[in-house]
């Protein structure tokens, strides 16, 4: 982790115009080829939840303007950015998890099992001191449904600069499976460039490349 040095950063007058936004994010759905990654995941019995996760993170991770944060107006650069998801319940209800960030899909896996059966015997949100960290992404997922648009609950009196990553519902289309993604960035630290970096690096990993 380090501190960003804002008098040489080629976008220093945008995260000067953007930081004193009331709502300084922005963000975009599109769609994802999963056809590759459902078949690849399913030959090798691994849940196509965690796969499409993982290679999202590992992605995020790839993305310089994606690991930073702000801190008392300074911009933080992380070294790795780890994974906060909502996990559901049965009864309807979800919760919060932490999954560090490894770049081998086996080890993110086993913590993504041990937060998983975490939220599956207990109740509520899971409320802890991971989730005032910022060297994260807030995933979620919707699998139920498709979408072409989300909003976000914000809270405007805390300062937040993390990305929020959401999934949909696979669905098909001709002969591909696909699936919906939306991003939501913090545009003093990234624009429509990054995110499009983003995405094409989600799209080779969850290709198997």
């Amino acid at each position: 982790m380090k501190i960003l040095d804002k008098s040489t950063w080629k976008r220093k007058e945008h995260f000067d115009f953007f930081n004193q936004f009331d709502e300084p994010f922005f963000g975009l759905v599109t769609e994802v080829d999963c056809t590759k990654a459902y078949q690849i995941s399913k030959s090798k019995g691994q849940s196509f939840f965690a796969y499409y996760l993982h290679k999202s993170l590992l992605a995020v991770n790839l993305v310089d303007e994606l690991r930073y944060r702000i801190e008392n107006n300074d911009v933080i650069i992380f070294d790795e950015i780890h994974a906060s998801s909502t996990i559901g319940r049965k009864d309807g209800t979800f919760a919060f998890t932490f999954v560090p960030y490894s770049f081998d899909f086996a080890n993110f896996n086993e913590s993504l099992k041990e937060e998983i059966n975490h939220v599956q015997n207990s109740n509520g949100l899971r409320v802890n001191e991971d989730d005032s960290r910022i060297d994260v992404i807030h995933y979620s997922s919707i699998p139920w449904h498709t979408f072409s648009g989300l909003t976000h609950a914000r809270n405007y009196k805390r300062k937040d600069s993390a990305p929020k990553i959401t999934f949909g519902k696979m669905f098909q289309k001709g002969d591909q499976k696909m699936m919906n993604i939306a991003i939501y960035v913090h545009h003093g630290l990234a624009d429509g460039f990054h995110i499009a970096k983003y995405l094409d690096y989600f799209q080779k990993f969850m290709n198997g490349e």
